[in-house]
């Protein structure tokens, strides 16, 4: 009878114990406040509110309050995952399904939106965070701890007085894309979004530290018991739903929100004008003040109103030049024919 203890290397761990519903509800809020940013964001970006919600100090708080949730919550969910023994075949399936969504994210904003294509966005930053933690997997639960606190505070030394030789050499250099991204530069790219590993992968260790204590410690363990006992009340029920599917909710969510604000646009231009008047109005009084260099004020407001209505034939020029304040094919000519149409040369002195 063979008593040689059965070799493990290549056996999996025993089965995960049972998933707490309460992380899947906090995912499920984080996803419910991302809606709201991003609806916000949406609206400002269409100029249909006056609100500058990238540029806003308590949205941009809020939204980086969001971000920290999900990383935290993604680190947490490693911890509690592989803290008895690193489920290889999972954690590789879960990064796949992670670089696939990142580089949709990347595709898709470069194509709608090629001035501020997502490089290094929150997915980026958990597909490669996800790698980072495993280094702390196999160790102390508190490992992550002091890490996390060093990964915070680079990016402020790294761009300190001290180090100015270092970042001109390597800005200038070929690595400074690199570098940029990492979130240790001193300027951030042109994104939408931008979530480099320093100082955002600091949550994810925190996270992951946690995960590992509640696997771990007979503390954690007792307080995990406790949280995944907990019945959900029916109201809670869709959070929970939504945070066992976030990342296919993630991808599919910015598409329909602003999708279906475009679509009111065209669909009702005479409702969004209306939210959009401190825009139009905003290049009426430019048009003006440009104007009264060489003209009469009465000539001037009537020839700005005149050059909007005939812009306002082509909608996707109107949309381009007086609301988004860009241009595009045909842009140039198209202001030089209302402009021709509407106002009658200046006189000269």
């Amino acid at each position: 009878m063979n008593v040689l203890p059965t070799p493990t290397a290549d056996i999996e761990p025993s089965p995960l114990p049972s998933r707490i519903a309460l992380v899947d509800v906090a995912r499920g809020l984080a996803l419910a406040a991302m809606f709201v940013f991003h609806f916000a964001w949406d609206l400002s970006f269409l100029k249909l509110i006056a609100t500058d919600i990238a540029q806003h100090p308590g949205w941009r708080l809020f939204a980086h309050a969001i971000a920290g949730s999900f990383l935290t919550l993604a680190g947490l969910s490693i911890g509690l995952a592989h803290a008895d023994g690193i489920r290889w075949k999972r954690f590789w399936r879960r990064l796949a399904v992670l670089g696939l969504a990142a580089l949709a994210v990347t595709a898709g904003t470069w194509a709608a939106l090629p001035d501020g294509v997502v490089m290094f966005g929150i997915l980026h930053c958990i597909a490669l965070g996800s790698l980072a933690c495993l280094a702390f997997i196999r160790g102390p639960w508190w490992a992550p701890l002091p890490a996390a606190l060093l990964v915070a505070v680079l990016p402020g030394i790294a761009t300190g007085a001290g180090w100015s030789g270092l970042q001109d050499s390597i800005e200038g250099g070929a690595l400074s894309a690199v570098w940029q991204h990492l979130g240790l530069g001193t300027t951030a790219p042109d994104a939408v979004d931008f979530v480099p590993l320093f100082p955002w992968l600091a949550f994810m260790l925190a996270g992951l530290s946690a995960g590992l204590a509640l696997a771990r410690t007979g503390t954690g363990k007792g307080l995990r018991t406790r949280l995944a006992s907990v019945g959900l009340p029916r109201f809670a029920r869709p959070a929970a739903w939504a945070g066992r599917n976030s990342l296919l909710i993630y991808l599919i969510h910015q598409p329909i929100l602003i999708g279906g604000l475009m679509a009111l646009i065209w669909l009702a231009p005479g409702l969004t004008d209306s939210l959009r008047s401190a825009t139009v109005e905003k290049v009426r009084s430019a048009c003006v003040m440009e104007c009264r260099m060489t003209r009469s004020a009465e000539v001037c407001a009537a020839g700005c109103n005149c050059m909007l209505e005939a812009l306002r034939r082509d909608r996707s020029q109107y949309e381009r030049i007086v609301i988004m304040g860009q241009g595009g094919p045909g842009s140039e000519q198209a202001i030089a024919d209302a402009s021709m149409m509407c106002f009658k040369p200046a006189p000269s002195n």
